[in-house]
C-alpha cells in the first residue's frame, strides 16, 4: 500500500469513528430524557450525597461538552461539496485542540463514575467542585464581582458534605487537603484511562499531544506534525507543516473510545436493578435509608 493509499484509510477511518459518535448528539439534546437518573440507582444515590453539588449534573455536562468538541471537529474535517463526495480539510493545531477538549472531559466523566466505591465517586465530585469554587473566585476578582457567598463558606459546604460522606474524616483540615488535591487534570485522564482499553500511560499520551498543540508548543509541533522542508537560508529552514493523517486517526480513535466508556458508565450507573431488572422505587432517600446494601 502506497503512502498516499494508506493516508487515505486513516482519513477514511476517522470519519467512519466520528460518524459513530453521532448518536451521542441526539442524547444531550435538552429534550432526550438522556440525562434522568432513576430512583434507586447508583448515581441517584452519588446525588443525594452531595446535593446540591449533583454527581450526574456534572457527568452530563462534561459528556455534553465533550459530544459538542467532536461535532465542531468533524464539521472543521469533514464537508459534503455534493453528493457522494467529501472535501476534508485538515488543521495542523485547531483540530487538536477539539480533540483534547473532548478527550478531557470524556475522561471526567469515567473519572467520576468508574469507582465502585460510593465514597470515592462522591469524594471525586466535591474536589472538583472545590477546584470550581476556587477558578470562579478568580474569574470574580478579575471581573472585580462579589460572589454572594464567600470562598471560605462555599469551601466549609464541601466540607461537611464530605464528612457526612465519611464520618471517619473529623478534621476540617484534612477534608480540605483532600479536597484541594483530588481533581489534578493529570490524575483524571490516567485515572479514566485505567479503566479504559488504552489504560493510563496512553490515554495520557493523547491528552497531552492534543494539549502541546492546543497550547502551540514547540515540541509538539515538531514531534506529532509532518514537516518538509522548503528551503534552507543560512541556519534556517523554512518548514511547512501538515497534519499526520494516523495520528489524527489514532488521537480521535483513542477520544471516542474514551467518550463511549463515559456513555456507557452514565447508562450502568443511572439505571436501577433489583433481580437484574429495572424496577420502580420511591425514591433514593427511601432506598438508602432502608435498603443500603442495594446501592453500590
Amino acid at each position: 500500500m502506497t503512502n498516499e493509499a494508506a493516508e487515505e484509510q486513516y482519513l477514511r477511518q476517522t470519519l467512519r469513528n466520528l460518524d459513530g459518535a453521532r448518536q451521542y448528539e441526539d442524547q444531550v439534546q435538552a429534550d432526550s430524557g438522556g440525562w434522568s437518573v432513576s430512583p434507586g440507582s447508583s448515581l441517584a444515590g452519588d446525588d443525594a450525597k452531595t446535593h446540591p453539588y449533583q454527581v450526574s449534573h456534572n457527568v452530563w455536562q462534561a459528556l455534553t461538552v465533550a459530544v459538542d468538541h467532536l461535532h465542531c471537529f468533524r464539521r472543521s474535517l469533514a464537508e459534503e461539496v455534493k453528493e457522494g463526495e467529501i472535501a476534508l480539510t485538515l488543521h495542523t493545531h485547531s483540530q487538536y485542540s477539539l480533540l483534547r477538549g473532548a478527550m478531557e472531559n470524556s475522561a471526567r466523566a469515567v473519572w467520576m463514575l468508574g469507582p465502585a466505591s460510593r465514597l470515592l465517586r462522591v469524594e471525586r465530585r466535591l474536589a472538583l467542585q472545590a477546584k470550581d469554587h476556587k477558578d470562579s473566585d478568580k474569574m470574580n476578582a478579575l471581573l472585580k464581582r462579589v460572589p454572594n457567598r464567600t470562598l471560605t463558606e462555599r469551601m466549609d459546604q464541601l466540607v461537611r458534605l464530605m464528612q457526612k460522606a465519611d464520618p471517619t474524616i473529623s478534621d476540617d483540615a484534612e477534608a480540605l487537603k483532600r479536597l484541594r488535591s483530588g481533581a489534578q487534570p493529570t490524575d483524571i485522564v490516567r485515572a479514566a484511562g485505567d479503566l479504559a482499553v488504552m489504560g493510563a500511560d496512553e490515554a495520557n499520551l493523547v491528552w497531552s499531544a492534543c494539549s502541546s498543540l492546543a497550547h502551540g508548543d514547540v515540541h509538539g509541533t515538531l514531534s506529532i506534525l509532518e514537516r518538509e522542508v522548503v528551503r534552507t537560508e543560512g541556519g534556517t529552514s523554512l518548514t511547512r507543516l501538515s497534519s499526520d493523517p494516523k495520528i489524527l486517526f489514532w488521537a480521535t480513535d483513542r477520544t471516542i473510545g474514551m467518550l463511549h466508556l463515559g456513555f456507557r458508565l452514565f447508562q450502568e450507573r443511572s439505571t436501577s436493578y433489583l433481580l437484574g431488572r429495572p424496577v420502580p422505587v420511591p425514591t433514593a432517600t427511601w432506598l438508602l435509608e432502608r435498603s443500603p446494601h442495594l446501592i453500590m
